[in-house]
């Protein structure tokens, strides 16, 4: 296996949000792990570590991919120091790549819960950039029987970028759930139609401001200015949590203040943004 073709192509990937990539990154590890083909243990520990390493600083925008990343590695380091063989560590590498999806997979789906619960009929949401837990998330409310008209920003940067919500509504179509694209420079306009605000995460920070695609930030900054008081909730995993201050280095991603949202729905409860320091600090 290549591995740096393999982390490459989550480093290159623009069609995917941060669970998504999250998920392909254990996925690799599980791989790596499989299929290795090391002379002893410290050969197997030094290409893991290497793995790894590259992994979690591949989109650190991307916070859930980091954590995700250095959880196995702690669960992975506890069984080094065990006295396994090698083909019982790889063994157990691999199990371990496993239990952190199947983990990552049931924190999203309860998000996924949690945030369809919001959700009323006859409601207008709006939403911006590409989220599979938003995309989730409207699924499961319309599969309840709750019908709902969708309003989706461009989110295209450029010309030369991809436009996410044009790819959020495409595949929302496909599963019969219409909804309607408009233009970026219209999110302070079609705002005031909208009832709650729906928005995915890469990442929340330790005073509660979210990074997520543009324009994430024009959007919450509409409703939070409109007289209307439109809600706007984040949709997160903890995994997306991190008390790193985090510089937005990659193109195309907004820093939402947290006075501009109004709650984070996690796979626990639903947290005040000014209360995700403490929320971590208990953690």
């Amino acid at each position: 296996m290549n591995i740096n073709a393999a982390v490459d192509k989550i480093k290159n990937n623009r069609q995917h949000g941060a669970s998504q990539l999250t998920r392909l990154a254990l996925e690799l590890i599980e791989q790596n792990a499989r299929h290795d083909s090391s002379d002893n243990i410290d050969a197997f520990q030094a290409l893991m570590s290497s793995l790894l390493d590259e992994l979690s600083l591949c989109r650190p925008t991307m916070v859930s991919i980091t954590n995700a990343v250095n959880q196995y590695r702690s669960k992975l380091q506890q069984q080094l120091s065990s006295s396994l063989d090698l083909p019982a560590l790889r063994a157990m590498a691999v199990k371990l790549a496993r239990d952190c999806i199947n983990e990552q997979e049931t924190s999203r789906q309860q998000v996924i819960k949690n945030g369809a619960s919001l959700i009323s009929t006859e409601m207008t949401i709006m939403t911006c950039s590409y989220s599979s837990v938003v995309i989730a998330c409207l699924l499961r409310a319309r599969r309840q029987g709750k019908s709902f008209n969708l309003l989706a920003a461009q989110s295209q940067l450029s010309p030369h970028h991809p436009a996410y919500g044009e790819l959020l509504i495409e595949e929302l179509a496909q599963q019969n759930i219409p909804g309607q694209v408009f233009p970026d420079s219209d999110v302070e306009n079609l705002v005031k139609k909208a009832d709650l605000i729906l928005l995915g995460a890469d990442a929340v920070l330790a005073d509660g401001s979210l990074i997520n695609g543009y324009p994430s930030l024009n959007m919450a900054q509409a409703a939070f200015a409109s007289p209307k008081s439109i809600p706007v909730y984040v949709l997160c995993e903890t995994l997306k949590f991190t008390a790193q201050t985090l510089p937005v280095s990659e193109e195309g991603f907004d820093t939402v203040p947290a006075a501009y949202l109004t709650g984070i729905i996690t796979e626990n409860e639903i947290i005040a943004p000014d209360a995700v320091k403490s929320y971590q600090e208990i953690r």
